[in-house]
């Protein structure tokens, strides 16, 4: 326990200092809707080229480039490279490996890819000691991590990354020397009762470790948790959010801070008596979640924007996907913002933000949707542009998924 309260003290003194967090009160029941033109500039929609090795079913995931669309799409389990056109330029796969995370350096022009070994299938035990032991040799078996070079796609120029062994913590590159990585778990049989919930590491070792939590007394993480990291467009800058928790942090090389702090309605909110609650099993603590769908257990999918922050709520309603207007002081709802001739009366966005740069928010939507919309909206008497003209008229609804490039307004109207 000493060892937990020192540790404790040694976080504040390294969090504390600097700007007070901005607390926001937040109801996600009286969130407001909008148009779509009193949020955005301008929405375009990008409708990708259908070939016989270009089809694939939706974007699991997404990278924009000043040269390129990079999309991964899961069924598939392959890589796919459009130009910003739309034009369909190469497929690439890895036969021996599944994909389990991807992240573009744009330092290096390259894009780092956590690949998984198709052939290698340990029992759920062993999975859980390489979770647990993350700097374990043995994790070697399980995946590798690669740069694919993207100066020259066709060449498919792919090292592995040196000297890097954290494989099954899924890190975050920060920078060339610092990676962070969180499992937020418990282990009732560890030997050193604190661990800690963020850590940075070279990849070979522990170089820092934030949020110390008791490992061998905390039954609310049977299901293990992580905390989620966001990029920001600022270099050397990341948010992240906490599990059970309603905070927002900004972390540096040198320095966490918190940025605003979520005040939730009472019916939203994790019971106190929840964190000292003794679950039997892993079962159970899923089964609690399950019969309380109101409470928020995390907020994620962060987006900082200019002026607005996009995030979403982690917890069992429909509307879990919300905009905070920093100028306006108004918070939305993703859900319900229109349509309108602005956007031909289109769909907005996809299911979420996919990817976000200096200029533009990225999503994605079926070719399916975008017909059926098409067809409900007739009567409204839309102008298409003329790329959207050829799309509907050439196209299908079994085409190939549309990217949406959103331009958010400086200032809401």
């Amino acid at each position: 326990m000493r060892n937990f309260f020192l540790a404790l003290l040694m976080l504040m003194t390294y969090v504390a200092g600097g700007q007070s967090p901005q607390t926001l009160y937040f109801d996600p029941s009286s969130t407001i809707g909008a148009p779509a033109s009193r949020i955005f500039e301008s929405i375009t929609y990008i409708p990708l080229e259908t070939t016989r090795q270009s089809l694939f079913g939706q974007i699991s995931r997404l990278i924009v480039t000043s040269q390129y669309f990079i999309i991964f799409d899961y069924d598939t389990q392959a890589l796919y490279f459009f130009d910003k056109s739309g034009k369909f330029i190469k497929k690439y796969k890895d036969e021996k490996y599944t994909l389990g995370n991807m992240q573009f350096f744009e330092k290096q022009n390259a894009l780092y890819l956590l690949q998984v070994n198709r052939n290698f299938k340990p029992t759920q035990e062993y999975i859980d000691e390489l979770v647990r032991n993350p700097f374990s040799k043995d994790s070697r078996k399980y995946a590798k991590a690669v740069l694919y070079d993207l100066t020259d796609i066709q060449k498919e120029q792919i090292k592995e990354v040196p000297d890097f062994t954290i494989y099954m913590a899924n890190p975050f590159y920060f920078n060339s020397k610092e990676w962070l990585y969180s499992i937020v778990l418990e282990d009732k049989d560890a030997k050193d009762s604190i661990d800690y919930e963020l850590k940075v590491s070279d990849g070979n070792k522990i170089l820092r470790s934030y949020f110390p939590y008791s490992k061998t007394n905390s039954s609310y993480l049977a299901d293990p948790g992580n905390i989620d990291f966001f990029p920001t467009n600022k270099p050397n800058i990341l948010y992240f959010t906490r599990p059970y928790n309603y905070s927002i942090y900004q972390f540096t090389s040198d320095s966490i801070t918190a940025l605003y702090n979520f005040v939730l309605p009472f019916e939203n909110t994790v019971p106190k008596m929840f964190f000292t609650k003794q679950f039997s099993s892993r079962n159970e603590l899923r089964e609690y979640k399950q019969t309380n769908p109101g409470y928020v257990w995390e907020i994620n999918g962060l987006v900082p924007f200019n002026n607005y922050l996009f995030f979403s709520l982690d917890y069992q309603k429909r509307d879990r996907r919300f905009l905070f207007d920093k100028n306006g002081n108004r918070f939305y709802n993703i859900n319900r913002i229109t349509p309108d001739s602005s956007n031909a009366f289109l769909p907005v966005m996809g299911w979420n933000i996919q990817y976000y740069d200096n200029s533009a928010l990225y999503s994605s939507i079926s070719s399916d949707a975008m017909f059926r919309s098409k067809e409900t909206e007739v009567n409204k008497k839309p102008v298409y542009s003329p790329l959207l003209k050829t799309y509907f008229e050439k196209s299908k609804s079994s085409a190939n998924p549309v990217i949406i490039i959103l331009k958010p307004l400086s200032k809401t109207k």
